[in-house]
Formats: structure tokens, sequence, C-alpha cells
């Protein structure tokens, strides 16, 4: 919870002295009646003691200053809600690098299979595509609620070829739809793209010429690089380029995402599993203010009214 306006809970200390101060003049104002007052002679004349009546106009009168008080301090409470739809964009990297064994089985296996846990963590209502690149980028599956299907395609993925980064990235803009965002350059509907790379892009568009306009369309960017930082990986007889975490941050950072680095499959698993929980639950803020404000004004009335009907004065 945020208080915009903290100055005003101070007034809330003045609430137990007032209950306090009201106690002790009720204590005082029964020691005297019973000590200077004929009390048969009252009861004769006033029948019908008010009892515990007669605190009511009070309690409703404190209640209702405290909750005008918090309410003058501007309460915004930040409520965490499951989100009913979004899209989710994966774009996973299938070059031959993809095939070094130093992520256990390889590094797409292991990414295969964190992806089907992302897909497993996303709510039923969330549409999911599949694009996998090397030379080129191939949309494996387009955006569908079923999830059954998105895991079909995952399963299908085989190693082969450069990394065209920047196709890829390219394709899923195309696939989100973002010129159907509103007046602002936002979606209506939430999205998250996640890009899984073991290496540098080496084919197609620069990635970092397509960021601009992924920024553009509010879509965070997830990246994870996978494997090893240097060029120590084997595969087929030869050396293969490590993770470019220079390019994948810049592109996090430019649209709103974070970069992630899995060097083994447990960790992997672990960042698929947090990208679904994180996106399947968002933030709103609900403001305080008016309701306790409403409040507040509705039990100060009452408890004026109260007196007035039952003991005709003022609180």
């Amino acid at each position: 919870m945020i208080i915009y306006q903290p100055a005003f809970l101070l007034g809330l200390l003045a609430i137990p002295l007032l209950i306090a101060g009201y106690v002790l003049v009720q204590r005082r104002r029964r020691a005297y009646t019973l000590r200077f007052t004929n009390l048969e002679l009252l009861r004769s004349v006033v029948p019908r003691s008010p009892g515990i009546r007669r605190h009511l106009p009070p309690a409703l009168f404190l209640l209702g200053s405290a909750a005008l008080l918090s309410g003058m301090a501007v309460p915004v409470l930040n409520l965490e809600i499951a989100r009913n739809s979004a899209d989710v964009v994966l774009v996973i990297d299938v070059s031959g690098s993809m095939q070094a064994t130093d992520v256990t089985p390889t590094r797409l296996e292991a990414a295969k299979s964190a992806a089907t846990t992302l897909v497993d963590q996303l709510p039923a209502g969330y549409r999911i595509a599949l694009i996998s690149f090397s030379s080129g980028a191939t949309v494996r599956q387009g955006l569908t609620t079923d999830h059954g299907a998105v895991k079909s395609a995952l399963s299908a993925l085989v190693p082969g070829g450069g990394t065209a980064l920047g196709t890829a990235l390219s394709l899923a803009l195309d696939q989100l739809g973002a010129g159907r965002g509103n007046a602002s350059g936002a979606r209506a509907r939430p999205a998250m793209i996640v890009v899984l790379t073991d290496g540098a892009s080496n084919e197609g568009v620069n990635p970092l010429s397509v960021v601009q306009q992924i920024a553009a369309s509010k879509v965070p960017v997830q990246t994870i690089g996978i494997g090893l930082r240097d060029s120590s990986a084997v595969v087929g007889g030869e050396r293969v380029g490590g993770v470019d975490e220079a390019t994948l941050k810049a592109i996090s950072a430019a649209t709103g995402g974070k970069y992630y680095y899995a060097q083994a499959a447990g960790e992997l698993q672990n960042i698929y599993s947090a990208l679904g929980t994180q996106f399947g639950w968002q933030f709103q803020q609900v403001n305080l203010m008016v309701p306790l404000l409403i409040g507040g004004i509705s039990l100060v009335v009452l408890g004026a009214a109260v007196s007035l009907v039952w003991f005709r004065v003022l609180p």
C-alpha cells in the first residue's frame, strides 16, 4: 500500500485520546449521579434508561472521523490479480550450435523442455505462438489458445543453420500485430516476447534495428542466453561462439524486459518457470480515498441523526 499524504494519519493518534476522555467523562457522570441523585425518583420520572444506546452516536462519530482522516491520507492499494488473457511469443534459436552438449542433454533439448514448462504454467486463456530461427525465421505455430499444439510444435524443432535473431524478432512483432494497439502505441491485450539463443546474430537484419519498433508497441522482450559465455563449446569438431550478452541485454533494456543467463538445464527451467508465474499476474492500483471519505461522512451523519432522534442532541 502507498500513502501519498501520510501527515493526515497523525490525526488518528487523537482517536484513542478521545476514547479515553469519553470513558473518563462517563465514569465521572455516573459517580455524580449516584452521589447526588434520588434514584427512586429518577426511575419514576425516566422509566427507561438509554443504556448502551447512548454510546452509539459517539462511536459512529469516532469511526467516521478515523475514516475521514484515512481517506485524506490518499491510500492506494496494490492488488495482484490474475490476467485473463495475454499473448506470448516464444522465439527459440535452432542454429547448429544448439546441438552443443554443455547443457544436458543438448542446448536445444533443454530449451524445448523449459519452454514446455512455461506453456504449462500460462493460463488457458493465453494465446501462444512459436517461432524458430537459424539462417532465417519460421512461424512454427501462430497465436493460439491450443497449448497442446504449441507443445507439439516445440517437440518437432531440430537444429541447423546460422543465427538470424533480428529476422525472428521482426516476425514475432508481426505475429503480435502491434499495429492493432491503441493511440499511445500500446496493445490493448498484454503481450510478451521470450527469446532464447546461444550465440551472436550473424545473418539477416541487425536485431537492434528491430528493437525500436518493438519498444514503441510496449511489448517487453525477455531474453535468455544459454550455454557457455566464451567460445569453448565444440559442435561437429568445430568451436562455436559464445552468448552475445551485450546485444541480449540491450534488447531487453530497450523494451522493458529482462536478460537471463542459463548455463545448465535446471537454471533454464527455473527461468521459464519464473516468467510463467510473473506474467500470469498483474498489479492493479486501487485508490481508497473516495470510499473512505464517503464512508467517513456517512458514519458522522448517521451518528448525528441517531443522536438527534434518540436524545435530541448532537454528539
